[in-house]
């Protein structure tokens, strides 16, 4: 319902706005933005620990339905197409189901602006044991339907709702309209509803199907090159072909994992080729400074051995702004000066050889109708900064996230970083291949989703050499549900890495599977967790990426001949991880004369 047949998700973000700000609190477009598709109660969950609002999560719940509700009884803003697509549905003699995760009293009013029998079944979020994206509400639907969910096309929104209706087994056709979705097996990216017909929808593949295409294709593909090359060699000798040659590795370093990567700096430090210190942010466009949790000592000691060594030293600096400053900072000609200004004293005064901007409110926290305008100020911005640094032998690199083409669609990812644009003025640029689940358990960087991302950028940049492909080694851990009352202290979302998971495995049990398709492990526990006066046993769920789903993300890279990886991040790897990776790896100088034809 929400975002897909009616534009609520506004009203839903200005509740959340209203009731946090009641209760003193803040809350960002950022924070709104990652709770759409939210089964509601997990949504009060987060709105209670984040806002902090000092409610149970089912009074949350009351509060925001009754904002919402009182808004729709003013006016039900339809999205583009949906009541066209839903009268020639019913005219087919299509049996429709509405499968949400806003309650009943939300949902009715909705209901009411629409003819009695548009929908045979209505499944709500507080209709079902668990919402989206499991997929227990679309299996529900199916089966009030009378149906196979196979034989039933999803039309989602968020990738919540589409992880939830491909759970199921659905078709999906996803409609972005708050946030992002990305086209992959199964699951068709249209822009809007308007002009989709029945037809349509019954021509959508399934996830099978697209596998299955892809296969032909890559083998008729193999087909072709062996006939051409039997044809060439008629007429001169064919080489081999040359494997990818090994690819160099950069990292970030942040302040939090000092205690380790100080310790293990001499047996990983010869296999780097970029290193970068996590630890400084822009607070204001006129400075520089170092994050205020870093430990002092510990921060002088990494980067004192770094200047010991051959790795280059290019510091990380994150946009710590509100939404919207930096944007408003590079569009200005004088505080755009002055933040160059800084940065360029920045990196002279720190005798650094260059330097790494990880600004991503443009992304995350910017209004996405800014970007084209955004977009325009950034590379005015970096191809001013790059001029300054390359006129002093110093070097720019960036870390986005990442495009999947050329385009600027709601599909294409975070076009507002202008990846062909600025691969004309910068040495490097890094693509954030993972955090894909952040707001409910999943995949970190399923191997689609990184293949994705190296097509997009490959097919946006041809100097291939400035493409860094950002590489995870670690996972979240989630509370999936309980069983009792939780204390408000309760973890909800931990990380975990590849050094601590396995300690975790020993002590909470859980039986490790690894998935061959998303190329990440997974493992559930219980566990207790008590309070003054309550008590609950929580059901938890790990996806993390080990040392095997490091190397076949290092092994994308290598065969799309980008110029290296960057480990997120160092410190989150233990031993047996880094041999695995080390195998793989090699820096610039040893493969300089390699032969790569």
């Amino acid at each position: 319902m929400d975002g897909t047949l009616i534009d609520t998700e506004p009203y839903w973000m200005a509740a959340e706005h209203e009731l946090v700000e009641a209760y003193g609190g803040v809350w960002t477009e950022r924070q709104a933005r990652m709770l759409v598709g939210f089964d509601l109660i997990d949504a009060a969950r987060i709105i209670a620990e984040q806002g902090p609002v000092p409610l149970a999560p089912e009074r949350i719940v009351d509060e925001l339905l009754a904002r919402v509700t009182a808004r729709l009884e003013r006016e039900i803003p339809w999205r583009p197409g949906a009541r066209t697509l839903l009268r020639e549905l019913h005219a087919r003699g299509i049996d429709c189901a509405l499968v949400t995760m806003s309650w009943r009293s939300a949902v009715e009013p909705m209901l009411a602006q629409l003819p009695p029998d548009t929908f045979a079944a209505v499944v709500c979020g507080d209709e079902v044991p668990e919402g989206k994206p499991s997929p227990v509400p679309y299996q529900r639907a199916a089966e009030l339907l009378g149906v196979d969910p196979a034989d039933c096309v999803a039309i989602e929104d968020s990738p919540t709702g589409v992880a939830s209706a491909r759970a199921a087994g659905c078709r999906v056709l996803g409609v972005p309209n708050v946030v992002d979705i990305a086209p992959e097996p199964g699951v068709t990216v249209r822009e809007t509803l308007r002009g989709v017909s029945v037809d349509d929808l019954a021509a959508l593949p399934n996830r099978a199907e697209v596998l299955e295409r892809r296969r032909r294709t890559r083998l008729l593909g193999g087909l072709a090159a062996v006939a051409a090359a039997l044809v060439g060699f008629a007429v001169f000798s064919l080489r081999p072909a040359a494997d990818p040659p090994l690819i160099p590795m950069d990292t970030w370093v942040p302040y939090w994992t000092l205690d380790r990567t100080n310790p293990e700096f001499n047996r990983r430090v010869d296999s780097l080729r970029e290193v970068s210190p996590f630890w400084y942010r822009v607070d204001d466009h006129t400075e520089i400074v170092m994050d205020s949790n870093a430990p002092d000592a510990a921060t002088e000691e990494f980067i004192e051995r770094l200047r010991r060594s051959d790795a280059t030293i290019i510091p990380s600096v994150m946009d710590y702004l509100p939404a919207g400053e930096m944007a408003a900072v590079l569009a200005d000609p004088v505080t755009r000066r002055a933040h160059i200004d800084a940065l360029i004293a920045f990196v002279v005064d720190g005798q650094f050889d260059g330097v790494d901007l990880d600004y991503e409110q443009f992304a995350f926290a910017d209004d996405r109708s800014t970007w084209e305008t955004t977009s325009v100020h950034w590379i005015e911005f970096l191809t001013e900064l790059s001029a300054e640094l390359h006129s002093r032998d110093l070097t720019l690199t960036v870390t986005v996230p990442p495009i999947y083409d050329a385009e600027r669609t709601p599909a294409s990812g975070y076009w507002v970083y202008d990846y062909a644009a600025m691969a004309e003025v910068v040495d490097n640029i890094r693509i954030m291949a993972y955090d894909f689940s952040t707001s409910s358990p999943g995949p970190i960087a399923p191997l689609e989703f990184v293949q994705r991302a190296v097509d997009g950028a490959t097919a946006a940049v041809s100097d291939r050499s400035k493409l860094v492909l950002g590489i995870p080694v670690y996972g979240y851990n989630w509370a999936v549900s309980a069983d009792g009352e939780c204390p408000d202290d309760a973890p909800r979302r931990t990380t975990v890495t590849t050094r601590s998971v396995h300690d975790l495995l020993e002590r909470r049990g859980g039986e490790p599977v690894r998935n061959d398709v998303t190329g990440e492990w997974t493992f559930n526990y219980e566990l207790v967790v008590e309070g003054d006066d309550t008590s609950c046993v929580q059901q938890r769920e790990v996806h993390y990426v080990d040392g095997d789903g490091a190397v076949e993300r290092i092994e994308i890279a290598r065969r799309a001949r980008l110029g290296g990886v960057a480990l997120w991040a160092l410190g989150y790897e233990d031993q047996p991880v880094w041999n695995e990776i080390a195998e793989v790896i090699r820096r610039p100088d040893e493969i300089e004369n390699e032969d790569t034809s």
